[in-house]
């Protein structure tokens, strides 16, 4: 068994103007657990908003709380507390916090692979050599 608490996990603050917290759950570059998945989460304050990117690993969303949008491509949908957004691989995305309460959002990535560079950023914020 594997279990992590997200105050415990790996986390890495963006600066602004995309301010949000990013942390690595599960990982195969951090545990013995699941090898062909990467689990975190991300925070953003209220009014804040991720860059558009595109990656090579499908990642699924998951809203834990708050409200705000996903833009997935040229399309946005709403997000509530209980929605779960699937984001092909390749494809461009974004969350957006247009709300006024923060926004929590678990995502899955699959294969893992992104989330290395969070995880280097955090042990690096620690002083720990990667």
């Amino acid at each position: 068994m594997i279990l992590i608490h997200e105050n415990d996990a790996p986390a890495m603050d963006v600066p602004a103007p995309y301010k949000r917290i990013l942390k690595v759950l599960l990982s195969p570059l951090i545990d013995d657990g699941p090898k062909s998945i990467a689990v975190g989460q991300t925070i953003l304050p209220p009014g804040s908003q991720s860059e558009k990117h595109v990656h090579t690993e499908g990642e699924m969303f998951y809203v834990v709380s708050g409200c705000g949008l996903i833009e997935i491509e040229n399309e946005r949908q709403e997000l509530i507390p209980g929605t779960a957004v699937w984001s092909p691989s390749q494809t461009s995305h974004s969350l957006i916090n247009n709300s006024v309460e923060e926004l929590k959002v678990l995502w899955v990535l699959s294969p893992p692979g992104r989330e290395a560079d969070i995880i280097e950023h955090a042990h690096k914020s620690r002083g720990i050599d990667v």
